[in-house]
């Protein structure tokens, strides 16, 4: 969603990559939400991306990754004025469309609230599989 005409301004750019083993969610989720407060977000906003990071990596290392905790998974999130766009990258299977849980509560399962919490706390989602390997996850959040 970037506007590919503008030069990206770098110092509000991170980068991290991070194995997908599931000590690494919380670390990396409180590295990110206390970016987001760096960057003016509020209190709310910023544990509602907190949430939303955790889900998304816990969703890449149980269906990408089948639980493999030696694989990557690549982070960035790019901060503008009003908004940040956070991208999730991985290189494990694809997702199958018709296996991705319903946004209905009352569909609730054992899994499958992740989606329903991403939708829920961001402005923007996207799974983006134009991918040859892996998939990657676009969130846009306002100020």
């Amino acid at each position: 969603m970037s506007n590919q005409n503008k030069p990206t301004d770098y110092s509000k750019v991170v980068r991290i990559q991070i194995p997908s083993n599931p000590r690494f969610v919380s670390h990396t989720r409180n590295y990110f939400f206390n970016l987001c407060l760096e960057h003016g977000f509020s209190l709310f906003d910023s544990m509602d991306l907190k949430l939303v990071i955790g889900e998304a990596i816990v969703n890449i290392i149980r269906h990408a990754y089948s639980g493999q905790p030696n694989k990557p998974i690549f982070i960035e999130m790019q901060f503008d004025k009003d908004r940040v766009e956070i991208k999730l990258r991985d290189y494990g299977k694809k997702v199958e469309p018709k296996d991705l849980r319903s946004f209905d509560l009352s569909d609730y399962r054992e899994h499958g609230i992740g989606l329903f919490m991403i939708k829920e706390l961001t402005d923007y989602y996207f799974l983006d599989q134009s991918f040859e390997v892996g998939n990657q996850m676009v969130l846009i959040k306002r100020k």
